[in-house]
C-alpha cells in the first residue's frame, strides 16, 4: 500500500467524523449569530494553549528527525504554528481577552485532549504517524477555519485582519498535502505499519470532533 492509497482509505474509514466535525452545530451556532462573546473568548483561550503546544511540538519532532525529507517538513509545520500564532493574538485581542483575561483563563479538558496527542506523537510516534494524522485531518480542520473566517465578519463585526488565525488554516494545501504524502510514503518505505498511520489520524480525528464538542455554546 502507497501512501495515497493509504490516505484514502483512512480518510473514507473516517468520513462519518470528518462529516460530524464539518457540520458540528457549534458552527452552525456561530453562523447565525448565536455564540455569545464570552464563548468566542474561550474559543481563543483554547487555541492560545493549543497553537503553543503544538508548535513544541513540532520543534520536537524536527529535532528528532533530522533526515529529509521528515526534517523539511516538520520545519514546516513549526513555522505555520508560528505564524497562527501571531495571528491568534490578534484575534484574541478583537474577541476581548485581555491580559488579565488570559492569565485566569482554564481550559477545558475535551479541547486540550487534541494537543496532548499531538505531544504524545512528538514523543513517540513517527514522521509518517504525524503526516498520516495530519494529512487526514487537514480538510476538516481547513474546512471549520474557512467558515469561521466568513462568520466572523458577517455576524460578528470583526475586522478581516482579526481573522487571519481562520483564513491562514484555510488556505491552499496543495503544498502541504505533496509535502505530507512524500513522509507518508518514505516512512512506509521504511517499515512504518499502515495500521499505525491509521491509528493516529483515526485518534487525531476523534479528538478534534471531541474539541468542537467541548466548546462552549452559551456562558452562564
Amino acid at each position: 500500500m502507497d501512501a495515497q492509497e493509504l490516505f484514502v482509505r483512512a480518510r473514507e474509514d473516517l468520513s462519518d467524523v470528518e462529516e460530524q466535525i464539518r457540520h458540528h452545530p457549534w458552527l452552525a451556532e456561530l453562523e447565525a449569530g448565536r455564540v455569545p462573546a464570552a464563548a468566542l473568548r474561550a474559543f481563543a483561550g483554547e487555541q492560545l494553549a493549543i497553537i503553543p503546544s503544538d508548535l513544541r511540538s513540532f520543534e520536537t519532532l524536527a529535532q528528532r528527525f533530522t533526515d529529509e525529507p521528515a526534517h523539511g517538513y516538520l520545519e514546516g509545520m513549526a513555522a505555520g504554528e508560528r505564524t497562527a500564532l501571531q495571528a491568534l493574538e490578534r484575534f484574541a485581542t478583537a474577541a476581548g481577552l485581555g491580559d488579565s483575561q488570559r492569565q485566569d483563563y482554564e481550559p477545558i479538558p475535551g479541547c486540550q485532549a487534541y494537543p496532548s496527542f499531538v505531544a504524545r506523537l512528538a514523543r513517540d510516534g513517527t514522521p509518517a504517524e504525524v503526516a498520516g494524522a495530519f494529512l487526514v485531518n487537514l480538510d476538516a480542520w481547513g474546512g471549520c477555519c474557512a467558515r469561521m473566517a466568513a462568520a466572523l465578519p458577517t455576524s460578528y463585526g470583526f475586522a478581516e485582519a482579526d481573522c487571519a488565525f481562520f483564513a491562514h488554516f484555510a488556505g491552499p494545501t496543495t503544498e502541504l498535502k505533496r509535502a505530507s504524502v512524500e513522509v507518508l510514503d518514505a516512512g512506509l518505505t521504511h517499515g512504518v505499519t499502515p495500521a499505525a498511520v491509521a491509528q493516529a489520524a483515526r485518534l487525531l480525528q476523534a479528538y478534534e470532533l471531541l474539541y468542537w464538542d467541548s466548546l462552549p455554546r452559551a456562558i452562564s
